[in-house]
């Protein structure tokens, strides 16, 4: 970003935060928060910032027109002490960032690439750890985010929230705090006092529980027998054998042609025989898997259960969840790579009608945008095409222009 830019976006940076300090989320237990902030003038944070009233965050904010505003989830005697053992931790909320890097999603390939530094080989989708051709680390990757990735984010909270933290650990709705991050993805704060002392342990096995890590099948799995009834799983039963049962139960309902990718052509025809009575024997009042286990053998339906744990699983950052001293963006704030406001979202209402749209943007107007990067023609940001060659000067949207600029891709030439 070149100074032109940068003087341009951080003007239209104050002009937000003047029209909008009331959107800024104040935080319980404010006094005690540690705030930090990334200037646009240089690399690193301003950290260690304390403010007794949130009339003096807003003045920082206005005096100081940050690109990048956060707050710590932990909760301090002394927020403002630099030593972190002088801070006094008090606490901190349990927080879940879910974002769409950590998603395998198929559209990945559409607009995700790298490229190895050593040998030059590049490739589609997500960058490997080292380069197929040579072995080298040094991979430079580019990432996008589409409508597709940030349904698929969605998508992945809304299963933390009902599948595992509501029904499986107790936690309230109204306990819970949901913002898009401005980028790509969503935080979940789960504001209970009981979660406050939860020491990075403990958060851990709540990251193992939700992303099924550590689950060890020839317990969850009734044991096979080769004569005999085979004991079922109840499908109301709570816990990951409840929800790996209810899986399997949906699963041999639909019979669709992709298990037989999974567990054999010849497994796959003879749960189509008795799928019928597999059904029946698992809801029954006292569930049988017999004729389950006799089709699908017990290695079919230990492939087909590893399956399922991945359909079921939450793909949360394990580091910010065990972290215990966080800092995590400032619902209200912008972000300095897209622009984009950090936007609370009230309950699964609001998350469910989430899109990424040029409606989350507070600017309005046109501007001339020149290329700075050779950027792929499939690439599109609010329903704009923004591909083209390095150097190609056109006019979009002002929204669509600060993104690309704060993802240092174009420089602003002017707004219109």
């Amino acid at each position: 970003m070149n100074s032109k830019t940068k003087n341009i976006v951080k003007k239209l940076f104050k002009e937000y935060y003047s029209k909008n300090l009331s959107k800024i989320f104040i935080p319980k237990s404010f006094a005690n928060r540690e705030f930090a902030f990334q200037p646009f003038t240089k690399q690193g944070m301003i950290r260690h910032l304390g403010f007794d009233r949130p009339e003096d965050l807003y003045n920082f904010i206005l005096e100081n027109v940050p690109r990048h505003s956060y707050y710590s989830t932990a909760i301090y005697v002394l927020p403002s002490a630099r030593d972190m053992d002088e801070k006094g931790w008090l606490g901190a909320e349990l927080v879940f960032d879910i974002d769409a890097d950590h998603i395998n999603t198929p559209c990945k390939f559409e607009h995700d690439s790298w490229k190895c530094l050593n040998c030059g080989y590049q490739g589609k989708g997500s960058a490997p750890d080292k380069c197929p051709k040579c072995g080298s680390k040094n991979i430079k990757s580019f990432t996008w985010v589409c409508e597709k990735c940030i349904e698929a984010a969605k998508n992945e909270i809304i299963k933390l929230i009902e599948d595992f933290l509501i029904p499986d650990l107790g936690f309230k709705p109204s306990d819970m705090l949901i913002a898009f991050s401005g980028h790509r993805g969503f935080h979940l704060h789960v504001l209970s006092d009981e979660c406050l002392k939860l020491s990075s342990s403990e958060r851990r096995e709540i990251v193992d529980y939700v992303k099924g890590l550590g689950l060890s099948l020839e317990i969850i799995l009734p044991p096979y027998k080769r004569r005999g009834e085979v004991a079922g799983i109840d499908l109301g039963e709570k816990g990951w054998r409840g929800k790996i049962a209810r899986k399997l139960f949906e699963k041999v309902l639909s019979l669709n042609e992709s298990l037989e990718e999974v567990i054999g052509k010849k497994a796959f025809k003879k749960l189509l025989e008795n799928s019928d009575k597999i059904i029946k024997e698992m809801s029954a009042k006292t569930p049988k898997w017999t004729l389950l286990y006799r089709s699908l053998g017990s290695k079919g339906l230990l492939l087909l259960t590893q399956k399922i744990i991945d359909e079921i699983k939450c793909s949360v950052d394990e580091k910010v969840t065990i972290d215990t001293h966080r800092l995590i963006r400032l619902p209200g704030s912008l972000h300095g790579k897209t622009g984009l406001p950090v936007v609370i979202l009230r309950g699964i209402s609001e998350l469910e009608k989430f899109e990424l749209s040029d409606e989350l943007s507070p600017f309005k107007g046109e501007a001339i945008i020149r290329l700075i990067e050779d950027l792929s023609q499939s690439l599109t940001i609010f329903g704009t095409t923004v591909g083209g060659k390095a150097g190609t000067k056109y006019k979009v949207s002002l929204p669509v222009a600060l993104y690309l600029a704060c993802r240092e891709l174009a420089e602003i030439e002017e707004i219109v």
